[in-house]
Order: structure tokens, then C-alpha cells, then sequence
């Protein structure tokens, strides 16, 4: 009987080793070549640099290089991902591979008391693609009112009349429960409904109708209600931004990718003028000049970063470093990040919905064979939004993630490390689960009013910068978790839930003095068990000059420094109440839109050269 019950999870633990042993081969062999590849160590110029082939980034150089008549260098520190990467059900696993940056925010004083050192682990995707190469798929824009809001804070152009039409420009989507008006179909990114369900996502959607919700299209007309979440995926594979605008560069000669470049920093001269970039490769520093404008994607931590290092920032903190400062900008503050609590492990009634058993031969067959079958799910089976007591009912501040397996579900070799849970929680709440078909569900704050920070640890390049969310720093926070807990309860609750799961009884090792489901043991559970959910964002505020923390304008150039903008999660002033991925995409195409449109329209910018003698002149103020 023993070996009956445990046999399942070694075979699960050889299963994710051996995924991430593969990763880790294919991640060497698919970039032998790129990594190789000698880059010219003399300084080339480009009409663009653009650092950072992230969920932006790529759009931003792809969109670029299809005017031929620009050259545009895309400078990206990691390399090319792998197939695998591909693999929908596989997401959790891809932190522990070379495609993550793996940052640790600073020990938090609210909210991860149960995770090793109170910190937040932040994996964030380092390669072609992104954080795209290694989410969980999740096409989801926001809410209309996130991007009116921005408007009105002053940024002009970024209404959701705006910014609609880039959303769907990107988007191909092959649904078939979507309002149509609201969506593209001839986009580069593919957008389709989950080829595989087992019976929860249904029994979702029956509990949101229990409760008196609507099934709805999250990216339509009405964001309120239930709904099975669309992928990015193109026939049950990750559609990320390499395999929708960079897989093909061969169309574009006039782009040149280079890998395993980490940027040290932008070059600008006494002119305030940034023209060109440093990046170091295989141990050797080479410079890159633009002639008309560098563009940073390097990501909410990695831009913010950047710039510090570049002499753009808080200047009592770039002095701080002996950094020369170029422009005092607050670069790195207005951090904001989504924070989710899981409930209590939910125990699967059958074993349809599992997804995680490695024996499944018939589900590999599926999925290579068709691009069906269980492997191609990324197993989060249904989403809902609702808005807390004192918030528009238009305009949710609570999500809801129902996911068909748990913590417990992998034998806590990657789930469990990705939360950053200690001991005493794996072996107290999951491990007795492991066995066992489980399913979660994650009460998520999507309108967080806390912000937090990043900062430089040294002015050393290689060194990862400081980070400092402050979950739950504003009391508002704790409030509306504790709604979202307790909405994420109701659901759990109705007759079409319980059909298929029940919950598992045991009661949270660190709460165990308080009544179970009372506020107080709610509030325990925020307490130890909040989680982010990896949409760092906000770090380069965009704003009007009016507002001395912005960096960026809402033509997303960086104020005080000429020819440099900034294009990604960093620029968003306020976060959308859902996951970032469509977000960042659209604003790499605004991005791309807005600089072609400026450049298009008499741009008196001239082309350097390199023996020319103001170029000399540039070289000369840097150094």
C-alpha cells in the first residue's frame, strides 16, 4: 500500500528533473551558435537600439525593423528558449531552468511570513520572449477604467478609446465565446480558447451563475463575473512574443539580435543626449551607438536598473554609488505587484481533472500528436472578478485564479520553491496531500495601493538590484484580501463546487489558535501565506511634466535625456486590475507606433558617424 501511494510522486520527481536537466541541455544546445557567434568589438551604429527582447521588446524591434530603411540593433541578456519552453503544463517548472532572472525581493513586514526569510521569490524571464517564454499564458487586459485612469492622471493617448486598437492589432484570436468588437483576428499573437478541460471549469462557471455572476468575456464589454480564461497558445503551445514577432527574423535583414549581452548602461553626453549603449559579452565591454533613439524593454526591475547605472535616478542615491548624475529623476519608486493567498488545499472528488501524472502516455501522445490533450492546459481552469464593498461595481479590485492542481501536486519540487514556502508549511499543509489529486483556488488583489521600491545594491552592473515591494504597506490592502478570501469561500461553497472537490479539513500550522474562517484566521492566512503573482510593474512611472515622480511622458521619452524612451511593465503609472502579459504587449506596440510616427513626421535627427568629429566630441564627454 505504501509503494501504491508514493510510487505516483517519484515518478512526478523524475518527471520534473528530468524536464529541467532537458531544459538546461536544449537551453545550451539551441544556443551554441548565438553564443558563440563573434559581435564586432569596434562601434557599429544603428538607426534604434533596443534593449530587451521581453514581452515588449520584441514587439518594439519587430515592429521597428518592418520599415526597412531603419537599421535596429535588439540587445537581449539571455539567449534563445527552448521547445520545451513551449509546453503549457510544464510553466511551474521553467523558474528552476536558465530562462529566469530568480530575483529575491528584501524580507517583507506583512505577508510572507511563512515563506524562507520572509522574502518573495521573482522569477522573471531572462531570454528571447521574456516573461512570456515562462508565465502561465494568461491573455487578460484589465479593465477599461485602468486605462481611463491613466488618461487622467495626464497622459494623453492613453485612454482605453486609446489603446484599444493596439490590443488588437497584436491579438489573433480564434475564440469562440468572446464579443467580437472588442477583439482582433489578424494579429501576430495567437489567442485561443484551452483545447483540453476536464469537468472544473464548468463546474466554475455553474458556481459564478450560483452566486448570481454572469459568464462573460474578462475582455470585453463587462469584466464582472465568471469565465475560463483564454491563452496565449497557438494548437496547445506557448504563443510567447519570440514565437509571434521574433522567430522569423530572417524576414527582417535590416534587424540584428544579439544574445548573451547583458547592457551595463547608456551612454549619454553633456548634452543630456543618450547615444549609444555598453554591454558586456562573454567578459568583453562593447559599444553600440543609435542615431536616433535607444529604446530600454528591459523590464520593471532590469530598466529601472539601467538607468540608475546610466546617471538617470534619485540623485542622493546615485551619489550615494559615486554615480554622475544626468537627470534627478525617481526612477525606481511607484513599484507596484498583484499578491494573491491560496485557500486551503481543495481535494479532487475524481481523478479527471489531474494533471500531473507523468504515465500518461495517451496525454504526451495528445499533445505531440494533436496539440491536445492535458499537456497542453496551463492549469488555471477558471478566473472571476468582483468588485469589494467600497469599489465601483465596474471596475473589480478582486480576482479569483481556480487552478486544478495545488502546492501538493508536484511532490513540492517546483511549486512549493516558486512560493518560496519554509518547511513547516510544505510539511504541515501540502506534503500529506502530495498523494492526492488537489486543486487551489487564489484570492488575488488586483488593485493594490501599496507601493514599494528598487534600488541599486552597488554601481556594479552584475549586481541584482534591491527590491522592496511593501505588500500590504497601506492597511487598504489587508482589507480587500480579506473580501477576496472570503468571495474565493462563497464560491467554494455552492452546490456546483462541491460536486466535484471538497476541502481539506486540516487547519494552517500557524493559525491554529483562531477559529477557523473567522476574519481573524483570514487574516492569519494573509499574514503567512501571501504570495506575488509576478506582475512587477510601475518603477518608471509615465506621467505629465506636472508630476515630479514620473520619468517617462506619455510619448514614453525620459525626461531630461534626449533620445531615450522606455517601453514596458516599468512606464505603467497605476497597475490593470489583471494580468500584465497583454498589457506590456500593447504598450510595445503604442511604443513602436508612437516612435515610427515621430521619426515618420520630420524628425531632424542625423545619422552619426563614427570618425565624425561631434561623435568624437560624445566619446569624449562620457568618458
Amino acid at each position: 500500500m505504501y509503494i501504491k501511494l508514493w510510487l505516483p510522486g517519484l515518478l512526478k520527481l523524475l518527471a520534473a528533473f528530468g524536464i529541467i536537466a532537458i531544459c538546461y541541455l536544449h537551453f545550451w544546445f539551441w544556443n551554441a551558435v548565438s553564443y558563440l557567434e563573434e559581435v564586432d568589438s569596434e562601434s557599429s551604429i544603428y538607426d534604434f537600439i533596443v534593449v530587451g527582447a521581453g514581452s515588449a521588446g520584441a514587439v518594439v524591434s519587430s515592429r521597428l525593423s518592418e520599415n526597412g530603411s531603419y537599421s535596429v540593433l535588439l540587445v537581449e541578456a539571455g539567449g534563445y528558449p527552448s521547445p520545451l519552453v513551449n509546453i503549457p503544463l510544464i510553466s511551474g517548472t521553467l523558474p528552476s531552468t536558465p530562462f529566469s532572472w530568480n530575483y529575491q525581493t528584501e524580507p517583507q513586514k506583512f505577508g510572507h511570513a511563512a515563506s524562507v526569510g520572509h522574502r518573495s521569490n521573482w522569477p522573471r524571464g531572462k531570454g528571447i520572449g521574456g516573461s512570456s517564454i515562462l508565465n502561465f499564458l494568461l491573455y487578460v487586459r484589465g479593465n477599461k477604467h485602468d486605462y481611463d485612469h491613466w488618461a487622467a492622471l495626464g497622459n494623453e493617448g492613453w485612454s482605453y478609446e486609446d489603446v484599444l486598437p493596439f490590443f488588437k492589432k497584436s491579438e489573433k484570436n480564434t475564440g469562440r465565446f468572446i464579443d467580437e468588437e472588442f477583439h482582433g483576428k489578424e494579429g501576430c499573437l495567437t489567442v485561443e480558447d484551452r483545447s483540453w478541460k476536464s469537468n472544473l471549469p464548468q463546474a466554475f462557471i455553474d458556481a459564478g451563475l450560483e452566486l448570481g455572476f454572469h459568464h462573460v468575456d474578462i475582455n470585453g464589454h463587462n469584466q464582472t463575473g465568471f469565465t475560463t480564461p483564454q491563452l496565449t497558445s497557438e494548437h496547445g503551445a506557448r504563443c510567447s512574443t519570440y514565437s509571434a514577432f521574433l522567430k522569423n527574423t530572417h524576414k527582417y535583414p535590416n534587424l540584428k539580435v544579439i544574445t548573451f549581452a547583458q547592457v551595463q548602461k547608456v551612454l549619454i553626453n553633456e548634452s543630456k543626449q543618450a547615444y549609444g549603449v555598453q554591454y558586456k559579452r562573454r567578459g568583453e565591454l562593447i559599444t553600440a551607438i543609435a542615431a536616433k533613439e535607444i529604446i530600454l524593454s528591459a523590464g520593471a526591475i532590469e530598466t529601472p536598473k539601467i538607468l540608475m547605472l546610466s546617471g538617470v535616478g534619485p540623485r542622493e542615491h546615485l551619489e550615494q554609488h559615486k554615480i554622475k548624475v544626468k537627470a534627478d529623476r525617481r526612477v525606481g519608486e511607484n513599484l507596484q505587484d498583484h499578491v494573491y493567498v491560496p485557500w486551503t488545499p481543495l481535494v479532487h472528488n475524481d481523478t479527471s481533472a489531474s494533471l500531473v501524472n507523468p504515465l500518461n502516455l495517451m496525454a504526451w501522445w495528445d499533445y505531440f500528436v494533436h496539440g491536445a490533450g492535458q499537456y497542453s492546459s496551463n492549469g488555471v481552469d477558471g478566473m472571476a472578478f468582483k468588485s469589494s464593498k467600497n469599489c465601483e461595481p465596474d471596475w473589480p479590485d478582486i480576482q479569483l485564479h481556480f487552478l486544478s492542481y495545488s502546492v501538493a501536486s508536484d511532490h513540492g519540487i517546483c511549486v512549493r520553491h516558486l512560493m518560496g514556502l519554509e518547511e513547516k508549511a510544505w510539511k504541515e499543509i501540502f506534503e500529506p496531500l502530495s498523494h492526492l489529486d488537489t486543486a487551489s483556488i487564489l484570492a488575488t488583489l488586483v488593485r493594490p495601493r501599496s507601493r514599494g521600491w528598487i534600488r541599486l545594491r552597488s554601481a556594479d552592473p552584475s549586481h541584482q538590484p534591491i527590491i522592496d515591494p511593501q505588500y500590504y504597506s497601506n492597511p487598504h490592502d489587508i482589507q480587500v484580501m480579506l473580501e477576496a478570501l472570503q468571495f474565493a469561500q462563497e464560491t467554494l461553497n455552492t452546490t456546483a463546487m462541491k460536486k466535484h472537490l471538497r476541502l481539506h479539513n486540516a487547519q494552517h500550522p500557524y493559525c491554529h489558535h483562531f477559529l477557523v474562517d473567522s476574519e481573524s484566521y483570514l487574516e492569519c492566512l494573509i499574514q503567512h501565506m501571501s504570495a506575488t503573482l509576478h506582475h512587477p510593474v510601475g518603477s518608471c512611472k509615465m506621467g505629465p511634466s506636472t508630476d515630479l515622480d514620473a520619468v517617462v511622458d506619455p510619448q514614453l521619452r525620459v525626461y531630461g535625456i534626449k533620445g531615450l524612451r522606455v517601453a514596458d511593465a516599468s512606464v505603467m503609472p497605476v497597475i490593470p486590475n489583471g494580468n500584465i502579459n497583454a498589457p506590456v504587449i500593447m504598450i510595445g506596440e503604442k511604443a513602436a507606433h508612437m516612435i515610427l510616427e515621430y521619426h515618420r513626421n520630420g524628425s531632424d535627427q542625423k545619422p552619426l558617424q563614427l570618425d565624425s568629429p561631434t561623435f568624437s566630441q560624445k566619446i569624449g564627454d562620457e568618458l
